[in-house]
């Protein structure tokens, strides 16, 4: 499939890239320290330094307009360079075979402005010799070199660092997920790694603007953590979203928990119970094989949840059968709500056992047959 004309897979790749230093400057935040993201720049940490993040693949040059753009934005008016310690470039370039620019973070103030009044000379040399209108990376360059900046120049040059020859895209993700997903299962590093990502550009609903605070941070991590850390406690949550697209009735139509329901003139609920029946066995086959969750756990609580079952219906078939036989369908959906709405009991080494796995472990219960004198879980009263 081609590509559109106006194809934005490049912006995309450089705001992703731009998100991934993010968020490592965000490990690196210490207390009291906040981020601004695309506030005053590509990634800002006050009091400390300002961060212009490049995506590219070209060579960096000594003339080229990566460097010669972000001197131009640090040099403006608007941007405010004595609130810094120090000015980044951080960029996938690496350096021309030809570039002075390499020896740029070993050189003294004075030879940086050499060198950068050099560049200057030779392009607009060029550019006489061509007789050719001045590009705009020439333009810049005089702009930034103007005599009236000089002294705003002196000063951003001197906390100038390029950082160069960055890993790519995915390498960096790679590594990113590597390095911050220590103590994580294995299996959800990528999920972890993408939480902290949508964090980060969450709209301004649970943040300051695009403000992201140590303490913000550090209760983000603590909260995904307990989620996706190794044995977390956090129960496991199943992406109910992508399970809804899967739910097909005519599939399920047979199963006894479906029939059951039926039975009971309660067909509006078989779509949730269906769906509900999916979370607890995909819980069960895949979530838990994270934990030390054995069989015999799973086993123990569906047991429980049975006998605890059977007995609130043994008083509620009690209850019905006072009424007359037209009203027991009714008073069996009104019992099956009233074990829907109750709180869940929470499966042991979990917190948070959700309404969907308990509900979703009846359905299996409701799924079984009947032995001889051992009834299973069924919602009729009669």
């Amino acid at each position: 499939m081609g590509k559109l004309t106006n194809d934005a897979t490049k912006l995309l790749e450089a705001i992703s890239y731009q998100l991934i230093v993010t968020l490592e400057y965000c490990h690196n935040l210490i207390e009291g320290q906040a981020l601004w993201l695309e506030v005053y720049g590509d990634v800002t940490v006050g009091g400390k330094a300002q961060i212009e993040v490049k995506n590219f693949v070209d060579d960096l040059t000594d003339g080229h307009i990566n460097f010669w753009n972000t001197l131009k934005n640090w040099t403006s008016s608007k941007f405010k360079q004595e609130k810094y310690c120090e000015l980044i470039l951080l960029t996938t370039q690496a350096y021309g075979a030809t570039a002075e620019l390499r020896h740029w973070n070993q050189l003294t103030v004075g030879d940086r402005l050499a060198l950068l009044d050099n560049v200057l000379k030779h392009s607009e040399a060029r550019t006489a010799a061509s007789g050719k209108k001045e590009s705009k990376v020439v333009q810049i360059q005089q702009f930034v070199m103007a005599e009236e900046r000089r002294e705003i120049l002196l000063d951003v040059i001197g906390k100038v660092r390029i950082v160069s020859d960055e890993p790519s895209l995915v390498v960096r993700a790679e590594e990113a997920k590597s390095r911050y997903g220590k103590g994580l299962d294995p299996s959800k590093r990528g999920d972890y790694f993408e939480a902290l990502l949508g964090y980060l550009i969450e709209p301004c609903i649970s943040k300051d603007g695009w403000k992201i605070t140590y303490d913000d941070f550090d209760i983000k991590i603590a909260t995904l953590f307990a989620r996706y850390c190794k044995n977390s406690r956090k129960f496991p949550v199943v992406d109910l979203t992508s399970l809804k697209g899967l739910v097909d009735e005519s599939a399920y139509a047979d199963r006894l928990f479906v029939k059951k329901l039926h039975e009971i003139k309660y067909a509006e609920k078989i779509p949730a119970a269906i769906l509900e029946h999916m979370v607890a066995v995909q819980t069960i086959s895949s979530e838990f094989k994270r934990f030390t969750v054995e069989k015999l756990d799973v086993d123990s609580y569906k047991n429980d949840q049975l006998k605890r079952h059977i007995s609130l219906r043994s008083g509620a078939i009690k209850q019905c059968r006072r009424l007359s036989k037209e009203y027991w369908c009714e008073e069996s959906q009104i019992f099956f709500d009233n074990r829907c709405g109750e709180p869940v009991d929470g499966m042991p080494a979990f917190d948070g056992t959700t309404v969907d796995f308990r509900n979703g472990i009846w359905h299996m219960l409701a799924d079984d047959e009947d032995e001889e004198g051992n009834e299973r879980l069924h919602w009729r009263l009669w």
